[in-house]
């Protein structure tokens, strides 16, 4: 599995930075399906929640700095990703952070991907020389404009620099009958030209809010227009808009900030036309082949406009309300201005898969195993929550997966009974039950980060069986102890769909009988939870006879369910000590304790001395 973090100015709400992101995170995904990869995509956030539940990655707080660390030095690719990250035009503060991102990636020796950036304006000398020195530490470097890819030949780096397009044109808008369906509680007339407006609050803007109100009311009152205002970066905008509004005489639209990046895209084919004062605006007007014009704060406007041969008809901080009217008729009449709208943003679309094309042959290149052999016995390079995916995936396989939980005392007691390593390796699927097995990887050939115990693995896909009522039978523990875990589980999960249980203490002659209960009960998955071995070895036995789709072991987990063992505190089970825990509760468990010491002495000595 292939480690990705991604970095940029994510979780802030704003259209365009989500927008990238979202291309992003979509090519990724298409890539591991083109390419049977398992990517594991880390995304740096300001609302790591947020980011975690919209794009379905795992995220992290980007100001928790210990954190991002930890998350680069796991990477095999640090991607720079989208915006201009790389400036000081807000703060010398966020050009530092930035670029401590890249020297900390470099320093753990991970590959970086300066990814369809825009570079600049960078102040002062020193901040300048700092920006050359880290940024040539990069592997791949794509900028969005002409303009980036000057300033970073000027500054006479060696690196190869790839003109590229912003990832924003790739994005796709949603379907038209959505884009109607949200806009029908707006009730706007779109016989009449409807002209959208983008604006944002600057440090520097002078008068801007009583101007861009009066040409809202021109637009209005003379012209006829409808003027729709478009919030992209949540409630700040709306703030700035509502303050335009408040200076108004005519009453225009105000869009809901709460639209996603695919659905405001979707909504610009609405418009004949947009007036923006932030680049995305800009870049989703030409994507959908939409007349604009632009008011600059900022050089990146400028350099986009160059592009398609335009100039700004004003800047924040003094532009002619005249000016800005004359050139809204001009575009909204000119003919010949959407066929080169159109060529112009074909090409930016070619150009913008140059980015991803160069950052498929990026991962291409890291080598990566999909599993590794722990003293014989193999263990699959695979995070929690792949893995959960992966049993999520099996349910819709026709045969029935076999998943195996591989611990140090499993794979200890593999080396003296080789029937029992073989039906270990014989599983579809082994997690790293175990912080002695994460521990060991790193000599084995592949680095593993975390350990995917059996419970937690079988906990984390209740809320999945519950909402696709899939069939699950409880198979395993003394008598009684199935019938107590199925009561509190239908405590937490009131929908959940167990079709049956049976104990585990049943003879040999009991099995066809209790094969066919299972089989009579049509379960889905089976939960097998008759210890370490045994419950192995049955699986093994009667995996071709059971119509389950997914086979999971998950030792003493029952017990622990009823309510009959106490399992180890959070404390414990985040530092890796649950083993030390039952100790300290179970001293009679000491001689299976000692597996770990042997364990650790077998690692290092093949280490040393190879063989096993």
């Amino acid at each position: 599995m292939k480690n990705i973090v991604v970095s940029g100015y994510y979780g802030q709400l704003n259209t365009g930075d989500e927008a990238i992101l979202r291309v992003l995170i979509d090519r990724l995904r298409e890539y591991e399906r083109q390419e049977n990869e398992d990517l594991n995509i880390v995304v740096l956030s300001s609302r790591p929640h947020l980011t975690s539940k919209i794009y379905n990655v795992e995220s992290i707080n980007r100001k928790k700095i210990w954190k991002v660390i930890k998350a680069i030095k796991r990477c095999d690719i640090f991607i720079s990703g989208g915006g201009s990250l790389f400036q000081n035009e807000t703060s010398n503060r966020s050009l530092y952070y930035y670029l401590f991102q890249i020297f900390v990636a470099k320093l753990f020796g991970k590959k970086v991907f300066i990814f369809s950036q825009g570079i600049g304006p960078i102040k002062k000398w020193y901040n300048v020389l700092i920006f050359k020195h880290i940024i040539k530490l990069a592997d791949y470097i794509t900028v969005r404009d002409y303009d980036s890819f000057d300033l970073l030949h000027r500054l006479k780096l060696k690196n190869k620099i790839d003109l590229s397009a912003d990832p924003a044109f790739l994005l796709n808008p949603c379907c038209e009958k959505k884009v109607e369906k949200l806009l029908q509680i707006y009730d706007i007339d779109y016989r009449k030209k409807t002209i959208g407006i983008v604006v944002r609050k600057w440090k520097k803007e002078k008068n801007m809010t009583d101007k861009i109100a009066q040409i809202a009311d021109i637009l209005i009152e003379n012209e006829g227009y409808n003027v729709v205002f478009i919030p992209f970066q949540g409630k700040w905008d709306i703030i700035k808009i509502n303050e335009i509004v408040s200076k108004m005489n005519n009453k225009p639209y105000v869009l809901s900030e709460n639209f996603q990046p695919h659905e405001l895209l979707g909504i610009f084919s609405y418009f004949d036309l947009i007036l923006g004062m932030r680049l995305h605006s800009l870049i989703f007007a030409a994507k959908m082949n939409k007349k604009f014009v632009g008011i600059s704060y900022d050089p990146k406007i400028d350099s986009f406009l160059k592009i398609y041969g335009l100039k700004p008809v004003g800047y924040v901080d003094s532009f002619d309300i005249n000016n800005v009217l004359l050139n809204i008729q001009y575009m909204l009449n000119e003919t010949k201005i959407q066929k080169k709208i159109e060529q112009i943003t074909l090409n930016m679309i070619q150009k913008a898969e140059k980015s991803f094309e160069i950052l498929k042959g990026a991962l291409a290149s890291i080598k990566k195993k999909k599993s590794i052999n722990v003293l014989g016995v193999r263990i699959d390079c695979i995070n929690f929550d792949k893995a959960k995916k992966k049993c999520i995936d099996f349910l819709s396989t026709s045969s029935p997966k076999a998943v195996f939980t591989p611990n140090v005392e499993m794979i200890m007691l593999s080396q003296k009974d080789e029937k029992f390593r073989k039906i270990l390796n014989s599983g579809d699927l082994n997690v790293p039950d175990g912080i002695g097995v994460v521990w060991a990887s790193k000599y084995f050939g592949e680095k593993l980060y975390e350990r995917v115990t059996g419970f937690d693995l079988m906990m984390s896909l209740m809320p999945e069986l519950e909402e696709k009522k899939t069939k699950v039978f409880l198979l395993g523990a003394k008598p009684g102890v199935a019938e107590k875990a199925k009561e509190n589980l239908l405590k937490q999960f009131k929908n959940l769909k167990i079709c049956g249980v049976h104990h585990g203490y049943f003879s040999e002659e009991e099995n066809d009988t209790v094969v066919e209960i299972i089989n009579s009960s049509k379960a889905d998955v089976l939960f097998v939870a008759m210890g370490m071995k045994k419950q192995e070895e049955w699986i093994y036995k009667n995996k071709k006879k059971l119509k389950c789709k997914l086979i999971m072991g998950v030792g003493g987990s029952f017990d622990v369910l009823s309510g009959e063992v106490k399992r180890a505190p959070v404390a414990f089970q985040k530092l890796g000590l649950e083993w030390f825990y039952r100790l300290i509760t179970q001293p009679w468990r000491f001689k299976r304790m000692l597996a770990l010491p042997k364990f650790v002495f077998i690692v290092l000595k093949t280490r040393i001395f190879g063989g096993r």
